[in-house]
């Protein structure tokens, strides 16, 4: 009686371990998709900012 009792708690107790692994695994990999993401936007901002400064040095030259 003992023994089933405590091979389920045991069991329990494993089932929980696995869990929090799963969720440290699914969470690590969520993070790195964001930062993927965030490193990708910033790039974006950058070809955004250089496109605008040559079109304002295109301008100045024009002007002069």
């Amino acid at each position: 009686m003992f023994a089933g009792v405590a091979l389920l708690a045991i069991i329990f107790q494993l089932a929980i371990v696995v869990g929090i692994i799963v969720f440290a695994v699914k969470l690590l990999n969520r993070i790195t998709d964001i930062a993927g993401s965030q490193k990708s936007i910033a790039d974006s901002q950058i070809q955004l900012i250089n496109l605008l400064s040559k079109k304002e040095s295109n301008q100045e030259s024009a002007e002069s």
